[in-house]
């Protein structure tokens, strides 16, 4: 009988071990209330250590931050954040230091709401966050403070129902895929027609699971009576008569569908979900047809493109190569599906930069890689454009904090989405 020495023991049972914690983990899955924890995490949050109505707490000026609350259109209410851009706290610090405020009920009575309604070319940023935590968690509040200094910029953030101090008083007292579009669509109505702030001076900003959330809520406001979205959300009142044209979409380590993402993804990068299953076709297919909330991103992104008919429709994919949980090839499959949906209207036109692993082909900017594609009217800033960029550094959470961000936001409102390239420096 073959002898093993000790380490090769011990290396058996930690793989045993390894192989029996994941077969528990997916056999567990098959719960829809423990499928729900695992995907949207929304009781991990660091709430227990730090206090998110003190938003100073976070790094910003006393009254920059109004917390406030948003009803949905089915009851729930989110807990948000508004904060204001650094110019437009300068000019008027002495108020808003006065009238700081540690939460509203009513955020059209804030000092914050009197300045955004002012100022006629003031813009809204309507940002979208992953799962897990809350609005203040991680890295969310460095997307904030970027998108805070640029001009005339105002940022509108919230948690989700059931993450940090959003309610879930709906059955079945889970986050569901109807339930967070809900709180999307809510949200992009509260601006556009509770706070009357147009859609063209309006950008839509996911991360992660949040830019799930964006597409699904830009495309009830393109089309709202799509079949790509679940019959079960509650739509706010009066339903959008004519398409809603937003300065810009930006998602920010997007996924095609649930399904898909789980073949490749890594909890923190080391845990696999479906990735074992990859030589077991039916078992996988048996796992993947049991998952509740299947997320189908790119078949809603192909639906905003085709359903905003003479609209301008304005899409930036970032993604960082080095994102050890989302692979940034799941971005460049989706702008390739996107670019032929474009490229089969009237005077479209396509370009692509990237480097090479060892940086023989130079890309603007220091971008891994630069796809563009655009229809006929994108001249115009009323047609359809795609773009792709894959930076070199910052993960899956950092990223959503780097200028590269804060830059297509700022292109998406100074240049009506066109790209406007800069040299590569190196």
């Amino acid at each position: 009988m073959v002898q093993f020495s000790p380490i090769l023991k011990k290396s058996y049972w930690v793989l045993a071990g390894l192989g029996i914690t994941w077969a528990v983990f997916m056999v567990a899955l098959l719960n829809p209330w423990i499928q729900s924890h695992a995907l949207y995490a929304h009781k991990i949050n660091t709430g227990f250590w730090y206090n998110v109505s003190n938003p100073e707490q976070f790094g910003f000026a006393k009254g920059q931050v109004t917390p406030f609350s948003l009803n949905t259109t089915d009851g729930e209410t989110l807990y948000c954040w508004h904060v204001l851009p650094y110019d437009v706290y300068l000019e008027h610090e002495d108020e808003i230091v006065q009238k700081a405020v540690t939460h509203t009920e009513d955020f059209k009575a804030s000092v914050a709401h009197k300045l955004l309604r002012k100022d006629s070319e003031s813009r809204v940023v309507i940002n979208f966050h992953g799962n897990a935590g809350h609005v203040a968690d991680g890295f969310r509040t460095h997307t904030y403070r970027s998108v805070a200094g640029i001009p005339k910029t105002h940022l509108l953030t919230c948690d989700y129902r059931g993450f940090g101090y959003s309610t879930l008083r709906n059955a079945p007292h889970l986050p569901t895929e109807p339930g967070l579009i809900t709180d999307g669509i809510s949200m992009i109505s509260y601006v556009l027609q509770t706070l009357s702030h147009p859609s063209d001076r309006t950008v839509l900003l996911g991360q992660s699971l949040g830019t799930a959330v964006t597409t699904a809520s830009a495309l009830y406001f393109t089309d709202p009576s799509t079949s790509n979205l679940p019959k079960t959300i509650t739509a706010p009142s009066p339903i959008p008569k004519t398409p809603q044209a937003f300065a810009g979409i930006v998602l920010v380590a997007p996924f095609p569908s649930l399904p898909i993402l789980l073949q490749s993804y890594k909890i923190k990068g080391f845990f696999p979900i479906l990735s074992p299953l990859k030589g077991y076709p039916k078992i996988r297919a048996f796992f993947e047809n049991r998952i509740v909330d299947q997320w189908p991103t790119l078949l809603r992104l192909q639906a905003l493109l085709t359903s905003a008919a003479k609209s301008r429709v304005h899409i930036s994919i970032l993604h960082a190569r080095n994102d050890q949980e989302i692979s940034f090839q799941l971005s460049e499959a989706m702008y390739s599906s996107l670019e032929t949906s474009v490229l089969s209207m009237e005077g479209a036109t396509a370009s692509q930069e990237r480097r090479t692993i060892h940086g023989g082909e130079r890309v603007r900017r220091g971008a891994f890689v630069y796809r563009k594609v655009e229809d006929g009217d994108a001249a115009t800033g009323k047609g359809k454009s795609v773009e792709l960029e894959v930076v070199r550094f910052g993960g899956h959470n950092e990223v959503v904090g780097f200028s590269q961000v804060g830059l297509a936001v700022r292109r998406a409102f100074e240049h009506g989405g066109r790209f406007m390239p800069g040299l590569d420096v190196e």
